[in-house]
């Protein structure tokens, strides 16, 4: 079996110094791959110089030989492409390369991608591709959780639906969605994790040795990310009940720039026990990170831009128990109550968002706007974050026994000299198949078709632990002083276009504590004048600010 990396540099123009998660995660794979792959020969299909200058680059920080190392052309499809059975790229941007196997003598190659965040327009048209070019049942994107697998299988559910309103056909995506999860380098977390760099990192932190670090690692923006008010609420509730001294440590950069004050002031309302810190991405006293330094990692996300989450799987390596939520591939790593603890998260049900996805098709809001506002409508269960944090807390043994699994478990499962074999294994099952089926099988062309933007929660339905349902109770949970002040921070009101009006949200909230606690389903005929879809984003959006709870 003969493999090609078809690459595209993964580096930002310009001045750009951020590092985003899918530079992170490609760099990471094409690393190991040189480590761990089975291949005589690394072949690399490039179109500019800084592509094949980028590799070089990622070869010798792997170790690789130089001579390993081979550079095509990928403009000459025909000159280049045929002597592979698979082509891959570490990620789902296939390109014209299903159009250009037709130039390809012979069996022609497998083409296999790998999806990481896939949300957003961009997204749906590359989809759509899959359907609308000559893809076959030898292809596959790789999905690195179950969730991802469910959302891209539900995009093309929709697709198909429309192929058949259109065109009257019963099609499906042939593509093979198997899952991969990514890896991690044990080997280096090992190292940036001893007893001196905890001591080294948590005197310079001016912590004390029985002060207790929550540990968040990753970009700061509630836009495409998390938003940090579950996180804020949690660690002051827990540092309240522990009565510990509890310090929500925060490693990364806030995407946009100007979005640091925001997460500021909003900690410095919410966290008057507990202490935030925020700490830059690649400050230089702390060249390791702060891995060493946490006691429990916490990361509660709830955007759909996350697909797999790497930093939970980082952290196992590191050492740490979790308190993360329960949401797209962030729970697969978790055995609930044993290595982890999982936070409930819900969000609308499905045919419930159309107005969001509108506003991507209308131009009303680009990707990040689209992200926000999805998320604003994913509320995370905030008693039971605080029940995990304070056990954690109280219990050191607890958090050796959940840290020890989580490293045994990490070093079985998401260790990269068992993900690249799996990768290879992949491969020569897709080319093996190719082989037998184009004995007698013709080339095949497909119809074509504008892709469409799906509704968000049906899409992503797959995500939180649960839909809300009619039969969910809601009860009021915050005092009108603590409601006054959440709603006085625009990161907690930008989406109140995809709500009821103001005042009927406060009608709602008088309602249900005027019953002390509602049924969704009363709450409905109580406002049966309003839009439902708007009734069921502003119950996720109130639950999410902890103003209702719902039981």
């Amino acid at each position: 079996m003969t493999t090609a990396i078809h690459y595209t540099s993964i580096n930002l123009p310009g001045a750009v110094k951020e590092v985003f998660g899918l530079q992170v995660a490609i760099s990471h794979w094409i690393k190991a791959f040189f480590r761990y792959g089975q291949q005589e020969k690394f072949n690399f299909l490039v179109g500019e110089s800084k592509d094949l200058e980028e590799v070089q680059q990622m070869a010798a920080e792997a170790g690789l030989d130089p001579s390993r190392l081979v550079a095509l052309d990928r403009r000459y499809a025909r000159e280049n492409f045929g002597g592979f059975d698979t082509i891959f790229r570490p990620d789902p941007h296939m390109g014209n390369l299903l159009w250009q196997r037709q130039q390809t003598p012979g069996n022609g190659f497998t083409f296999c991608g790998l999806a990481h965040a896939i949300g957003g327009l961009e997204t749906g048209e590359l989809l759509e591709r899959f359907c609308l070019t000559p893809s076959e049942n030898t292809d596959a994107i790789v999905c690195p959780s179950r969730a991802v697998q469910a959302a891209i299988r539900s995009f093309w559910d929709v697709y198909s639906d429309y192929l058949k309103q259109r065109f009257g056909t019963a099609f499906k995506c042939p593509v093979q969605l198997p899952i991969i999860p990514l890896g991690v380098d044990i080997e280096r977390f090992e190292k940036v994790t001893t007893a001196d760099k905890r001591a080294e990192q948590r005197q310079k932190l001016g912590l004390g040795e029985d002060d207790i670090v929550l540990l968040w690692v990753g970009r700061l923006s509630h836009a495409i990310k998390a938003h940090p008010l579950a996180m804020y609420q949690a660690a002051e509730r827990a540092a309240v009940a522990t009565g510990a001294k509890v310090h929500l440590v925060m490693v990364g950069y806030f995407v946009p720039e100007d979005a640091g004050p925001q997460f500021k002031k909003l900690a410095a309302d919410i966290c008057t026990t507990a202490k935030v810190t925020f700490i830059p991405h690649g400050d230089p006293r702390f060249p390791d990170g702060l891995w060493a330094a946490g006691d429990i990692f916490l990361s509660l996300i709830d955007n759909m831009q996350e697909s797999f989450g790497l930093t939970p799987i980082e952290s196992m390596a590191a050492g740490l128990p979790r308190v993360i939520t329960d949401w797209d591939g962030y729970r697969d790593s978790v055995k609930q109550g044993e290595d982890g603890f999982l936070v409930r998260t819900l969000q609308p049900p499905s045919e419930t968002g159309r107005a969001l996805s509108e506003l991507l098709l209308s131009g009303k809001e680009m990707y990040g706007g689209f992200l926000a506002k999805s998320a604003l409508c994913v509320a995370v269960d905030q008693d039971m974050a605080v029940e995990a944090i304070t056990a954690l807390i109280k219990d050191k043994a607890l958090r050796k026994s959940f840290a020890e699994k989580a490293k045994a478990k990490v070093r079985t499962t998401y260790d990269w000299k068992y993900i690249i074999p799996a990768y290879e294994a992949l491969w020569a099952e897709m080319a093996a198949k190719r082989r037998a089926e184009r004995l007698n099988k013709p080339p095949v062309t497909w119809s074509v078709a504008l892709p469409q933007v799906p509704d968000p929660f049906t899409m992503y339905a797959s995500y939180p632990t649960a839909p809300l349902r009619e039969d969910n109770k809601v009860s009021v949970a915050a005092s009108s002083e603590m409601i006054k002040k959440l709603w006085s921070h625009d990161i907690n009101v930008f989406g109140i276009d995809m709500m009821i009006h103001p005042d009927e949200a406060t009608k709602l909230i008088s309602y249900v504590s005027s019953k002390g606690g509602a049924l969704i389903s009363e709450v409905f005929q109580q406002f049966s004048s309003q839009d439902k879809p708007q009734l069921w984003r502003t119950i996720a959006w109130l639950a999410k600010l902890g103003i209702l709870r719902v039981n």
